[in-house]
C-alpha cells in the first residue's frame, strides 16, 4: 500500500479527472490523503469515494483529508467570489505593473502557497509520493527538495498548453515573461528561498504553472494527436530527458453519478442556484422521437460562475488580457450575448430544441426561455452527448474529450485560457468549427449557419468518422487504469531526483526530521540530500 498526498486545484476541470485516477488507486488498496486548500472539493471527492471508506491509512480508511484553510479563510470563502483575494494580495490599483501583468490568481497562489509550505513539508514527512497539476507550486517544491516521487497530472489535451506561456512562441519572450512574474511575486519569492529552503530558487527549477520533473511521471489527460511541440523554454528547463517522463493517458471520467462534477462549488463548498429535480431527460428522448435535432450548449463552470463578475476583463484597460488569461469580457458578458444568440437564432423552431447548461446566474440575464429550450444551471454532460447531435462548447479540455468519446460535432466559442488552442485543435483535426472572438463575431444568423454545417449528414457524418478514430485512440491510452498502472510502477522504481538548482552556494543546512537526520548538502550551487 503506497500513500498519496493528492494535491487538489480548485477548478472542475482540473479536479475531475483525479477523482477517476483517486478511485481506481483507493480500488487497488492505495491510500489517497486530500490536500485541500479549501472546502470547495470536499462533497464532489466524497460523492466519488461513496463506496470507500474514510479514515486514516491506519485505521484501514481508503481516503482521508488533510485541509490548509483558516477560519480567515472561511470567511472570505463565504463572501462573495471577487472578495475572496481581499487581504492576500494588492488591489488592482495597487499593483506593480509587472504583477498587473499576470492574472491574480497566479499573485494569490503564490502567496498562499507560501504561507502553507510549513503544511506541506510536514505532510511530505507522512506520505510516500505527490500527486497534483503542475499548475501547483507547492507540491513540485516540496517534492523536489524532500526527495519524494512527484505524478503531475497535465488535465489540458496537450503536454504544450502552458497557462503562464498561452500566445508567446518565441524563447525570449517566453523567459522575459517569466522575469516579470518573478519581480511580481519577488516577496512571495524571497520568503520561500530564504525562510524554507535556504538559496533555492523556484524560477531556477521550474517554469511557473508546468511544475513538472524530468524525474517525475508527467500524465497527460490528452493523446499524442493532440500534442504539439513543448514550449521552448519549458523543454530547455527539463532537458531531452523529459520524453521519457511524459506519457498520454487520455481522458480520466466518472459518470455524474459517480461524481462527475458538472457545476462548479462556491469555494466554501456549497452550489450555487443547484437544480434539485432529476435531470428530465426524457424531455430530450421525446424531441428525438419527434425528429428534432438537439443542440447541447455550455460555455464552462468558470465562465458561468466563477468569473461571471470579472471587472478586469470589463475594463478596458491594458492589462486585462493579461490579467484574465486572454479573456475579452467577464463570463456575464460572454455568456449573456451567447445565451441570446442561441434563443434568436433557435427559439421557436420546430426541427431544432436546444438543452443549455446556464450555470446558476441565467436569471440575471432577463432573457425568457423558448418552449423548445430545456435550461438548466447544470446537465449530466456525459450522458446528455449520448442523446444529442450537435455541441456549442467554450472548449474546455474535458467537454472536448467528452464530445469526442459521443462522437458528437463541436462548434468551440471560447472564452479563455487554452479554449482557444483547443478550439484551433478542433479545426485542425477537422472535428468541427471555431470562432476565436464569440462576443464580436456571434450574431443568431452566424450560429444558424454554424449548426447547419454540423447538422448536415455528409459533413457530421465526415466529423464523426475523424471523432471515431480519435476516440479509438483515446481509448487505447488507458485512461485511468493505465495512468495507476504508470503511478505503482513510477514509484516502485523511483530513485531520485537531480540536484535542486540554488541562487548561491550554502554550504551544509540541516533539518531535524523524525528521528533521522537529512544533510542537504551544497555543491556548485546544486543540491543534493544524504539520508542518514
Amino acid at each position: 500500500m503506497t500513500k498519496f498526498a493528492c494535491c487538489v486545484f480548485d477548478a472542475a476541470g482540473h479536479t475531475n479527472p483525479l477523482l477517476a485516477l483517486t478511485s481506481e488507486l483507493c480500488e487497488r488498496g492505495h491510500h489517497v490523503l486530500f490536500v485541500l486548500a479549501s472546502p470547495m472539493m470536499v462533497g464532489a471527492i466524497k460523492k466519488s469515494k461513496a463506496k470507500f471508506t474514510e479514515g486514516p491509512a491506519e485505521e484501514g480508511g481508503s481516503y482521508s483529508f488533510e485541509t490548509l484553510w483558516t477560519e480567515e479563510d472561511l470567511a472570505r470563502f463565504a463572501g462573495p467570489r471577487e472578495d475572496i483575494m481581499k487581504g492576500v494580495i494588492p488591489d488592482t490599483e495597487d499593483q506593480t505593473e509587472d504583477q498587473l501583468s499576470f492574472p491574480n490568481f497566479f499573485l494569490f497562489s503564490w502567496a498562499k502557497g507560501v504561507a502553507t509550505m510549513d503544511d506541506y513539508k510536514r505532510i511530505a514527512k507522512s506520505v510516500d509520493a505527490f500527486i497534483a497539476d503542475p499548475i501547483m507550486m507547492n507540491p513540485s517544491v516540496v517534492a523536489l527538495m524532500e526527495g519524494k516521487p512527484l505524478i503531475s497530472t497535465v488535465t489540458f489535451p496537450q503536454f504544450a498548453c502552458v497557462p503562464s506561456l498561452i500566445g508567446i512562441e518565441d524563447e525570449e519572450e517566453q523567459r522575459a515573461k517569466m522575469e516579470r512574474l518573478e519581480r511580481a511575486v519577488q516577496e512571495s519569492s524571497d520568503k520561500l528561498r530564504k525562510d524554507f529552503y535556504p538559496g533555492f530558487n523556484f524560477f531556477k527549477n521550474f517554469v511557473s504553472s508546468a511544475g513538472m520533473l524530468p524525474t517525475g511521471l508527467n500524465l497527460c489527460t490528452g493523446v499524442k494527436e493532440f500534442d504539439k511541440d513543448l514550449p521552448a523554454l519549458l523543454q530547455r528547463m527539463m532537458g531531452e530527458e523529459a520524453k521519457d517522463s511524459m506519457h498520454y493517458v487520455g481522458p480520466m471520467v466518472l459518470s455524474e453519478e459517480d461524481g462527475h462534477i458538472s457545476q462548479a462549488p462556491k469555494s466554501d463548498g456549497t452550489v450555487e442556484g443547484a437544480a434539485e429535480d432529476a435531470f428530465p431527460m426524457d424531455r430530450i428522448e421525446q424531441w428525438k422521437a419527434e425528429g428534432r435535432k438537439v443542440i447541447y450548449a455550455s460555455f464552462g463552470t468558470v465562465a458561468s460562475n466563477m468569473v461571471w463578475n470579472w471587472e478586469e476583463a470589463d475594463s478596458g484597460e491594458w492589462y486585462a488580457p493579461h490579467k484574465c488569461l486572454g479573456a475579452r469580457q467577464s463570463g456575464k458578458v460572454y455568456c449573456t450575448h451567447l445565451f441570446t444568440q442561441l434563443m434568436e437564432a433557435f427559439g421557436g423552431t420546430r426541427d431544432v430544441a436546444v438543452v443549455l447548461s446556464s450555470g446558476p446566474h441565467f436569471d440575471e440575464c432577463g432573457l425568457e426561455v423558448p418552449e423548445n429550450f430545456l435550461v438548466r444551471p447544470s446537465v449530466p454532460q456525459v450522458e446528455v452527448l449520448e442523446l444529442v447531435d450537435a455541441f456549442v462548447s467554450h472548449g474546455g479540455a474535458n467537454s472536448l474529450f467528452e464530445s469526442i468519446a459521443a462522437a458528437v460535432p463541436l462548434l468551440i466559442l471560447p472564452h479563455f485560457g487554452d479554449q482557444h488552442a483547443n478550439g484551433k485543435m478542433v479545426v485542425d483535426l477537422d472535428i468541427g468549427l471555431y470562432h476565436d472572438d464569440p462576443v464580436a463575431e456571434v450574431t443568431a444568423e452566424v450560429l444558424r449557419e454554424d449548426v447547419a454545417k454540423l447538422l448536415d449528414p455528409q459533413i457530421a457524418s465526415k466529423f464523426k468518422r475523424k471523432m471515431q478514430r480519435l476516440h479509438e485512440s483515446i481509448r487505447s491510452a488507458g485512461g485511468a487504469r493505465r495512468a495507476v498502472d504508470l503511478i505503482e510502477t513510477y514509484v516502485e522504481n523511483f530513485k531520485g531526483h537531480a540536484p535542486a538548482k540554488l541562487d548561491e552556494p550554502v554550504e551544509v543546512l540541516q533539518r531535524c526530521g523524525t528521528g533521522e537526520i537529512k544533510d542537504f548538502v551544497i555543491v556548485d550551487s546544486e543540491i543534493h540530500s544524504e539520508i542518514h
